[in-house]
């Protein structure tokens, strides 16, 4: 009976761990339509593409071919970490560039672990633009004026994330999204800045990676909104440490803004 019963655990064990693999493997994509009132146009909408936390993972194909017109690719830092291979990032890069739409790029805790000027030079290269406490506007044919900041990583920083908030934030736009790696970082805006953010970005917590019985080190990712804002903590596309997940999705976002009306 005792062997029966080790042969059970085992092979419970054993199928557990794959499942778990299986997940950590999964594309999961996200479609979201935002109605936001505070959204500056009626006749248009903003197509964003959004994805963190690719550590060692090469990007499925065949997520990016279900996509239609993409306006803007936005990565939320952790594109990679230690022992990943530049080519690796750079065949994700050339797969990203085919959405046809700029992409953004700001850091994670976990870029840094490999050559970090070999990975600038890699990302200019291919015309990323890197969002390290700095802001892109670009205009749409309304005239409205929507600016996406990028915060570095918490990590890489030694003074309070609001003192860079007010250098690169810019007082003539409608709109404006933030993406940063860690949720965090927004709670150290003061109270004014917060108001002029209409959508945060970021990932990093991997929604707990393992979580069992719903409880996990990190809260769950999703989406959360507070007042006029609109939050995303994505549970990321890759994993971190183990190449397992449990009560959490390996996901990716395609998210739509447009005005309701």
């Amino acid at each position: 009976m005792l062997i029966y019963l080790i042969i059970f655990v085992i092979i419970g064990g054993i199928s557990l761990l794959l499942y778990m693999y299986i997940l950590a493997h999964n594309n999961h994509l996200e479609k979201v339509t935002i109605f936001d009132k505070n959204f500056p146009s009626s006749s248009e909408r903003l197509n964003i593409f959004f994805i963190s936390d690719v550590h060692k993972r090469l990007i499925n194909q065949s997520v990016l071919h279900s996509l239609d017109q993409i306006d803007v690719t936005i990565i939320g830092g952790d594109l990679c970490e230690k022992n990943v291979p530049l080519r690796y990032v750079e065949e994700n890069i050339l797969k990203l560039r085919e959405l046809n739409a700029p992409i953004f790029f700001v850091w994670g805790n976990n870029d840094i672990e490999v050559n970090a000027y070999k990975l600038v030079s890699l990302l200019s290269r291919h015309k990323v633009t890197i969002l390290a406490d700095s802001s892109f506007v670009w205009t749409l044919s309304s005239g409205d004026r929507i600016q996406l900041a990028g915060l570095h990583s918490l990590y890489l920083r030694q003074v309070l994330t609001s003192k860079y908030f007010e250098n690169i934030w810019k007082p003539d736009v409608s709109y404006t999204i933030l993406a940063n790696h860690e949720p965090e970082s927004y709670d150290l805006l003061n109270k004014e800045q917060k108001e002029q953010v209409n959508l945060v970005l970021s990932g990093h917590t991997h929604g707990g990676q393992i979580r069992f019985l719903g409880f996990g080190l990190r809260n769950k990712g999703g989406w959360k909104k507070v007042g006029h804002q609109h939050f995303l903590v994505s549970e990321g596309y890759g994993t971190s440490t183990l190449p397992l997940r449990l009560g959490t999705r390996a996901e990716c976002h395609c998210i739509t803004i447009q005005s309701p009306s």
